[in-house]
């Protein structure tokens, strides 16, 4: 069994570090069932909830998955995700310690080998304060990373231009439109453009460069400072005073902080590119801190896509009066 298992993790493995070590983390019949029917790179989660089928999100839709692949209906065909199950993947992502992914745990994920998120629910234990960690393990959900190589070419043509002349942007999309893999590629792209700047990456959630023990797992170019796992207002004004960066890349801005957090970066003259979740430009007015920003006229470039036809689909570029300049 151990070298049937060792083959087929090799094989999936020939598409990349995030599927040699979504390998790893998974029990062999689901990982036999996988293999040869599935195409590595429209996997985007795995759900295992206990004692219910296991899904996966497949080319962004829902299947069950069983021995014999993959069903929209024989979910009593579905492997189920025993208690068995859950603990043999838990206790592979976190090497058999809950303890010592506590502080990431404290966001609901862990981030592990080769990029790989997995989501983790049950009961939460803590001090009043402070995640201790999680017993009882309800679900778990494997969120597989992807690396689109130059998918955000357009918008980085409208960002950095010749090089000389960055602009602040935002990329404007709803929940899976395809943001943080633009963000990622535009660090990317900066690093072949500009080798010799210095781009800070705000990985709030650890999901652009997905580090883990302070190494990226996925490519974020050539030179990129990355602070993970903490505020968008100590990463700005800590990263501006101690790695002078010329480019700061960061996620999903949500609260009125994080857009005063954006507005100092820029008001230093640090050129910033960041996400926000929203339907269109038009939505931003209603977020809570960002007629400021927007008034400020700083950011002069709003990239909108979305997943209409697949993430990343672009729906317009603006310019900082919000005019289409595409």
């Amino acid at each position: 069994m151990v070298m049937v298992h060792q083959a087929i993790q090799q094989k999936l493995s020939g598409g990349g570090v995030a599927t040699a070590y979504l390998a790893q983390l998974l029990p062999s019949p689901i990982i036999q069932a996988m293999d040869g029917r599935l195409d590595k790179e429209k996997l985007y989660e795995m759900r295992f909830r206990i004692n219910r089928p296991v899904s996966v999100n497949y080319g962004g839709k829902y299947f069950f998955l069983g021995a014999d692949g993959l069903s929209t209906e024989k979910h009593n065909k579905a492997f189920c995700a025993t208690y068995d199950v859950l603990k043999y993947i838990a206790d592979k992502a976190t090497e058999r310690s809950m303890y010592a992914v506590a502080s990431q745990l404290a966001s609901g994920f862990i981030t592990v080998r080769g990029g790989l998120r997995l989501g983790i629910a049950g009961q939460i234990i803590s001090d009043g304060q402070n995640v201790r960690t999680i017993k009882n393990i309800s679900s778990l959900n494997i969120r597989v990373p992807h690396e689109v190589k130059f998918c955000s070419q357009i918008a980085a043509n409208y960002i950095f231009g010749s090089g000389k002349n960055v602009h602040n942007a935002l990329i404007v999309s709803p929940p899976g439109g395809g943001k943080t893999t633009f963000l990622r590629d535009l660090a990317f792209i900066a690093g072949l453009k500009m080798p010799l700047s210095n781009i800070l990456i705000v990985d709030e959630r650890n999901e652009i460069a997905a580090c883990h023990e302070g190494e990226p797992q996925l490519d974020v170019g050539l030179c990129a400072d990355i602070y993970t796992d903490c505020t968008k207002r100590f990463a700005f004004e800590s990263g501006i005073r101690g790695m002078r960066p010329d480019i700061i890349i960061t996620d999903e801005i949500a609260t009125k902080e994080d857009a005063e957090a954006l507005l100092y970066a820029m008001s230093c003259g640090v050129k910033v590119i960041a996400s926000v979740h929203a339907k269109d430009c038009r939505e931003l007015d209603d977020k809570d801190g960002w007629s400021k920003l927007i008034k400020s006229r700083l950011i002069t470039r709003y990239i909108c896509i979305s997943d209409r036809n697949g993430p990343g689909t672009y729906e317009g570029v603006f310019d900082e009066g919000l005019n289409s300049i595409n």
